[in-house]
């Protein structure tokens, strides 16, 4: 998540919202949005918090279908996104018992609990990475468009090895030049 801080990164682990861990709420602290991860398996139904601002929510992985208190029906589909207004009445959503695997929803809106941030600090976890450029280039190089990836080079598997493990140079690697 966006958080506007220097330094190390921060690791948004989420925190279940509205007493169901089936709704995972991630908050930065910043007061511009946060987003909830809404799972909902074969067979179940959840009903979406009714919020006071307006939200945008994307279904991100499953299908199922949703009701509103006047009958309205969606049929929800990977990458379909709506607009639920401000205050709109609460919406349920269920998935057929039939289905194989779970709707996702990403609910997006202002955020509420701005003085609750779900971060922790990069520090707070044993191994921490150091981005993209810290790993050698035989690591980060993709494989040409239509090639098959094989796996990682045993050299590889050593430099993330000794980088992930402080034995490596300082715990960076020199960047080739071009």
């Amino acid at each position: 998540m966006l958080t506007y801080s220097m330094g190390g990164p921060t690791i948004n682990a989420g925190t279940p919202a509205y007493g169901d861990n089936r709704i995972m709420r991630y908050t930065p602290p910043t007061g511009e949005f946060e987003v909830m991860i809404i799972s909902c398996n074969p067979g179940e139904d959840i009903t979406l918090p009714q919020l006071p601002v307006p939200a945008v929510f994307i279904v991100i992985e499953g299908s199922g279908t949703t009701d509103n208190e006047d009958g309205q029906r969606l049929v929800m589909r990977p990458g379909r996104s709506y607009l639920m207004p401000a205050g709109c009445s609460p919406l349920t959503c269920s998935v057929n018992a039939k289905k194989r695997g779970a709707l996702r929803i990403a609910l997006a809106h202002e955020n509420q609990h701005r003085d609750r941030p779900t971060l922790s600090s990069a520090s707070d976890f044993p191994v921490s990475w150091r981005g993209e450029f810290a790993l050698p280039p035989e690591v980060r190089t993709p494989s040409l468009p239509g090639t098959p990836r094989m796996g990682m080079s045993p050299a590889g598997k050593a430099a993330i090895a000794k980088n992930l493990n402080g034995n490596g140079n300082g715990g960076h690697f020199d960047v080739p030049k071009l």
